[in-house]
């Protein structure tokens, strides 16, 4: 979302009713993140590639939704929010199609991957000039208003990428008789000019969307002094780091299954998956799975209002975990002797869904509430939802080789142990902004604190500012270098990759390390004082994830080198590179038992 926090801003022109383009607005958002996120998945199972390369490939292009912050602002200073979000829509367009060719090329999947990187920037781009829009062509009373529509036309896009997508491709292969490939290549197609059409659609009907005053002219300069100002101010505040713990565990199981449980549904009989076709799946987990996701999110909003999140947050968090027992149910279940009917898979699944959106509110409104407030407060939860959508990328990368390796049975059993986390985050989660004069007013407010407060609270920031720094460097570079890693095609992409790697290492440790001194430092700055106390926890957080940064860069390092030692290093820098350093790529998967058909 724009970092737009306060300010005046220019009259607004009078605008079409806001029914006639909100809805389209979060429609055409919807649509692109899910067909990175969940339909490339789809399709590159369809066409037989492995659970391991499909999620470590898709995962790791969240990243760049999580990286909006950094350049929402500079949006302001070029063009109108409506000239971006028009252009991301027909170059999102674009880039569908040129996905659909691709598939035609030999080397098509890293193709592919390639495209999907930058349909992720644009999208990025679409989601702050579009929430931009809502912003400033709305009244606040509007906004409230429209809020509903909003989430549920995004939750519309979904269903058009997950279900009438993957549907559309599924019925030309059975219906039709197209091979995977140009099945997909119609679906791709039809999708970029859908995205065409909300373009011509948009140049019509979308608000041009007026820019705050003080933001007018601004240089570059001025905008990365705002953005530092608001990164430091969100590191002043007391308890950070058990806030963070729960925004980094709240989704620890549900990172598992968000890539790995739609290609478990599509897997083969034989494997222990349940072998959907692409029809069904798209029925189950594109239409089924969001309205009953939504049902429950209502529900849930209701739940909270009545009984207060802090009185509810442990049973919302039980509401998220515990139904993703579900799968580990069906992986039970299902045999190749015994296939699962569609209304049976369709239950547990709505039943996981449908928890999974009654217990998912209380995750955004944790961080609406205690990580938000204050100077800052757009700018603040665009960090808070950076770091949470980070932390579910390491877990999303992972599931699908430890899936391969481990199967299904087992996978899902870690799974729910990988629960256990998001239970214990919910249960000590702080609840500082309880002491807060008001909802807007954040309990750290400059005006609120004391002499000692002041000097405790600077001296913890600077901690925190050091492990946090070190805690995204391990989650932005390190993740993605060991990922990419299991891709690498020649001895002189290994090379870089390690290379990389060494360096994101050391950076890693020398700002774990610095966090570590700084919160040394606090805590001799706060023993002579009498106030301050509450900013000490931050000084131990940060220590605490120093340390936490120091060993893990110890097992991964070990990693690398072991690594770099069973290369065969003659064989990578030779014309078998890619057979050498990847066995099993390309080996196109096909289901030996057929599923019975509904």
């Amino acid at each position: 979302m724009n970092a737009t926090d306060s300010g005046s801003e220019q009259p607004k022109k009078k605008i079409k009713h806001p029914l006639s383009w909100v809805t389209s607005n979060y429609i055409a958002m919807g649509i692109p993140f899910s067909m990175v996120i969940w339909v490339a998945g789809t399709m590159f199972k369809d066409l037989g590639h492995s659970d391991g390369e499909i999620t470590v490939a898709t995962a790791s292009i969240g990243i760049v939704w999580s990286l909006k912050p950094f350049w929402a602002g500079f949006l302001d200073m070029f063009k109108t929010k409506k000239f971006f979000v028009l252009s991301m829509e027909f170059v999102i367009g674009v880039l569908f199609a040129l996905m659909g060719l691709a598939l035609y090329l030999p080397g098509y999947f890293g193709a592919i991957i390639g495209l999907m990187w930058i349909v992720a920037i644009a999208s990025a781009t679409q989601d702050i000039c579009s929430d931009g829009i809502y912003i400033s062509s709305l009244k606040k009373e509007d906004q409230a208003k429209y809020i509903g529509v909003q989430s549920m036309a995004w939750n519309l896009g979904r269903v058009i990428a997950v279900s009438a997508v993957v549907w559309l491709a599924g019925y030309m292969q059975s219906s039709m008789g197209m091979t995977p490939k140009a099945a997909w290549l119609y679906a791709l197609l039809a999708s970029g000019l859908g995205m065409g059409a909300f373009g011509l659609y948009h140049m019509a009907m979308l608000p041009t969307g007026s820019v705050p005053q003080e933001k007018q002219g601004r240089s570059g300069k001025a905008i990365v002094k705002e953005f530092l100002d608001s990164a430091g101010d969100f590191c002043n505040k007391r308890s950070l780091w058990g806030m963070l713990a729960f925004v980094f565990f709240y989704r620890s199981g549900e990172g598992l299954l968000l890539v790995e449980a739609p290609l478990f549904m599509q897997g083969c009989l034989e494997d222990g998956a349940l072998q959907l076709s692409l029809v069904d799946k798209g029925t189950i987990d594109g239409t089924i799975s969001t309205v009953v996701s939504v049902i429950g999110g209502l529900l849930g909003g209701a739940f909270i209002s009545r009984f207060t999140l802090k009185r509810t947050l442990f049973i919302l968090a039980l509401c998220v975990n515990v139904p993703n027992a579900c799968y580990l149910y069906l992986s039970y279940a299902v045999t190749p002797e015994n296939h699962l009917s569609f209304a049976h898979i369709a239950t547990l699944v709505s039943i996981e869904k449908f928890w999974y959106g009654f217990g998912f509110v209380g995750n955004m409104l944790y961080m609406m509430q205690q990580l938000a407030p204050g100077k800052f407060k757009m700018t603040h939860y665009a960090f808070a939802t950076a770091f949470m959508n980070l932390i579910l990328v390491p877990t999303q990368m992972v599931s699908g080789p430890l899936a391969d390796s481990m199967g299904f049975k087992e996978y899902f059993f870690w799974v729910m142990i990988a629960c256990i986390p998001s239970l214990i985050a919910a249960w000590f989660a702080p609840f500082p902004q309880l002491k807060a004069p008001n909802e807007e007013m954040s309990v750290d407010d400059d005006s609120l604190l004391d002499e000692d407060d002041r000097k405790v609270q600077a001296a913890s920031r600077r901690a925190n500012i050091f492990s946090i720094l070190s805690i995204f460097v391990f989650l932005m570079f390190d993740v993605l270098m060991l990922g990419w890693m299991r891709g690498a095609e020649s001895g002189g992409a290994m090379v870089f990759f390690l290379s990389f790697f060494c360096l994101s290492t050391i950076l890693k440790i020398i700002l774990a390390i610095k966090g570590i001194r700084a919160g040394f430092n606090t805590l001799s700055v706060s023993k002579p004082l009498k106030g301050g106390k509450d900013f000490v926890s931050n000084a131990k957080g940060a220590m605490i994830a120093g340390f936490a940064m120091v060993a893990i860069s110890i097992v991964l390092s070990w990693y690398c080198i072991d690594t770099a030692r069973q290369t065969d290093w003659d064989c990578a820098f030779s014309a078998n590179a890619k057979a050498c350093l990847q066995p099993h790529a390309g080996e196109q998967k096909v289901c030996q038992v057929k599923a019975v058909k509904r």
